[in-house]
């Protein structure tokens, strides 16, 4: 499909007070990533500051985010040293992002996404939607790279991401905003809260809809939601929020590079969609100071419901999925004196259960006879303790311990058989010790294992596909498959002496084995050897003069293969370098001009690292005023019109490449109202 002109949507809709947001933002810097010593965060299952957190972190400032004009968190997310973002989407927005050289081709995420500290992933393939989430219903982004099983359990090896919601204002408040931009973007959002004596609630909504870039790339996207508050007095919290996304998305699939130079617009396929419903309930109960609870109760109730049609390697099937995740965390705290120093003992107990229906049918444009449906069952069992204690004022060590248990099984409702069932279970222990240099830095060390449990798609998925050398079916899960684990490593310092001026190393080692990839000699999900990922990340801030910031940073990450006949050849689809540069011209929170560049090198299609994807570079432009209430932010991505690919394939079978092309030049334009 060509591209269409330019659709410019107003959204209009609210009767105002000024929005609270940024007034109750405690001094939020002007930068878009920061490591503040005395800033606040709650990703690792407690308030704590930022420095004294033993890994690579950073926070997004919901006032930065908004100045941004970013559509998605991700387009965000992928400036940030030691995360990638690619297969842009229907308007430019990447996808997916994937940390540290962790990477399953968008078919999976090694990064924990949690709304308000919840898991949002989906059950059949730890997948996550980045439309969770409307940019301007952010207080802040946290995000804790490496190993996070000892706070998280599974699927936290790369990293954790945290999107905080405001909290209800202590008055009414409103806000609206509004998007539009190339390839038929447009987009609009309302948010309302407010407080009354012992009560406050907030409601939410937005919706999205590209025409896309691409032939058969549409997406419409529609989310609401709401939260309350109740504080019945004493120390006693009780709080309550619920979300719903919808999703409707066309694939147009990879192309070849004969295709992309013939017509880099077209698509694969005419038939591939996806089109998801999703409910998200939770609720807490807390006792003690709201910073720092005593306990906290937290049940969680999650429902999906998907329908897609996906070709792979020719065989089109109509898929459709149903999944209800129940469960609840117990978490308590206590401060206590042990030896004379300072203790923060913490403890708690988490219990889940999934439930996965997953069926497919022939397809040829309708949707024929049913030719496979399975139900899975996944439930967890999980206990976890930890101690942080100041051996000194100004050092900190910190010792976490957690064991999960994962009970898997699967029944074949066409051939009537079911798969026994297993538990595979894991213990995950956290060593680490930092240290406060001066009145801006801190150095860290820490040592960490990791575990990935199989998703119920590698272990029970029942799509059938006729292999004529044998005359009979084949399948690519694989029921026996066994966790993927690793050992973690990592040392780093950072100086922060304003919010403007600061610096960050971090060097990080991580041994895996037992690693869950696909076997092209049996066609199937196998636990294939090991790899070894290691990198160094770096990330600078630096004011020149009053009105001048210069931001950099970097990611060096060889992620290589170890053992076989592709013994140190880099893992296909990682990088081994991307960098990131930006200087900004601004005057407080009224104007800003932002002009940066993008850097990806040396990434391979296959493991034999005989197919190598072009590097690629691509310039931005992002501009922010403010007018009163009115907030305006323009935005220019790959500004020079770069053609390019960002990740991609080999098929050993067919000898092919296929590659994920990326857009060209694009605008666009976000109002927002407070």
């Amino acid at each position: 499909m060509k591209r269409r002109p330019l659709r410019f949507v107003l959204a209009v809709g609210i009767l105002a007070a000024a929005s609270p947001v940024a007034a109750e933002e405690k001094a939020p810097p002007d930068t878009l990533r920061y490591q503040v010593g005395e800033v606040v965060v709650t990703a690792l299952r407690g308030h704590e500051r930022l420095s004294s957190i033993p890994a690579a972190s950073f926070v997004l400032s919901g006032r930065a985010i908004r100045q941004s004009g970013a559509a998605r968190l991700s387009d965000l997310l992928q400036s940030l040293p030691g995360l990638y973002g690619y297969q842009q989407n229907a308007n430019g927005d990447v996808g997916v992002v994937d940390p540290r050289g962790f990477t399953a081709s968008g078919e999976s995420s090694y990064l924990k996404l949690l709304v308000n500290g919840q898991d949002v992933r989906d059950v059949e393939n730890g997948n996550v939607d980045w439309d969770w989430v409307f940019p301007e219903d952010v207080e802040r982004v946290e995000v804790v790279e490496g190993a996070g099983a000892w706070a998280y359990g599974d699927g936290a090896e790369g990293g954790i991401v945290n999107v905080v919601r405001p909290a209800p204002a202590e008055r009414f408040t409103s806000d609206c905003g509004a998007r539009f931009g190339s390839f038929g973007l447009r987009s609009g959002g309302i948010a309302m809260s407010g407080q009354s004596g012992a009560w406050g609630g907030s409601l939410r909504g937005s919706a999205r809809q590209v025409d896309g870039w691409r032939d058969h790339g549409r997406e419409k996207v529609y989310s609401t939601g709401g939260g309350g508050r109740w504080k019945p007095g004493g120390d006693l919290h009780v709080s309550a929020d619920a979300a719903w996304l919808d999703t409707d998305r066309q694939n147009p699939g990879t192309l070849t590079p004969d295709q992309i130079r013939a017509d880099r617009e077209q698509s694969e396929t005419r038939t591939d969609f996806d089109h998801a419903k999703r409910l998200l309930l939770g609720a807490r109960l807390a006792a003690g100071p709201e910073e720092d609870p005593r306990w906290t109760l937290a049940p969680y109730l999650r429902g999906e419901n998907l329908d897609q049609v996906r070709t792979i390697f020719f065989q089109t099937k109509f898929h459709h999925t149903r999944a209800l995740t129940g469960g609840a965390t117990l978490d308590g705290r206590r401060a206590v004196t042990l030896g004379g120093r300072a203790t923060a003992l913490s403890a708690g107990v988490q219990a889940e259960e999934s439930r996965l229906t997953s069926a497919y049918d022939d397809f040829d444009g309708t949707i024929g006879p049913e030719v496979a449906k399975a139900v899975s069952w996944r439930g967890t069992l999980a206990g976890y303790a930890g101690a942080r204690i100041a051996i000194d004022p100004m050092t900190t060590a910190r010792l976490s311990v957690r064991g999960d248990a994962a009970r898997v099984r699967s029944e074949d409702r066409l051939a009537g058989t079911e798969t026994a069932s297993r538990t595979l279970s894991s213990v995950s222990p956290l060593a680490a010790l930092s240290r406060r240099v001066g009145s801006s830095g801190s150095l860290y060390t820490s040592f960490s294992t990791a575990f990935r449990v199989p998703t119920l798609n590698q272990l029970f998925d029942r799509r059938p596909f006729f292999n004529p050398f044998t005359n009979s079916f084949i399948y690519l899960s694989n029921s026996r498959l066994s966790p993927q684990r690793s050992v973690s490593v990592e040392v780093g310092g950072r100086w922060d002496r304003s919010p403007r001026q600061s610096v960050l190393l971090a060097l990080y080692s991580v041994r895996v084995r037992d690693e869950i990839d696909f076997d092209a000699g049996t066609f199937s999900y196998a636990n294939l050897g090991r790899s070894w990922h290691r990198g160094m990340e770096t990330a600078l801030s630096q004011p020149l003069g009053s009105f001048l910031t210069l931001e950099a940073n970097g990611t060096y990450s060889p992620t290589t293969i170890r053992g076989g006949a592709d013994d140190g050849n880099q893992i296909n689809a990682v990088p081994l370098g991307t960098a990131y540069g930006s200087l900004t011209w601004s005057n407080s929170d009224l104007w800003s001009l932002e002009g940066g560049v993008r850097y990806v090198g040396k990434q391979y299609l296959d493991k034999a690292n005989q197919h190598r994807l072009p590097d690629f570079g691509t310039l931005e432009l992002a501009g922010f005023a403010r007018l009163r209430r009115l907030n305006v932010a323009i935005r220019a991505s790959n500004l020079l019109d770069r053609k390019y690919a960002d990740t991609g394939f080999f098929i050993d079978l067919t000898q092919e490449e296929r590659l994920s092309p990326a857009p060209g030049r694009s605008f666009t334009v976000a109002l927002t109202l407070d």
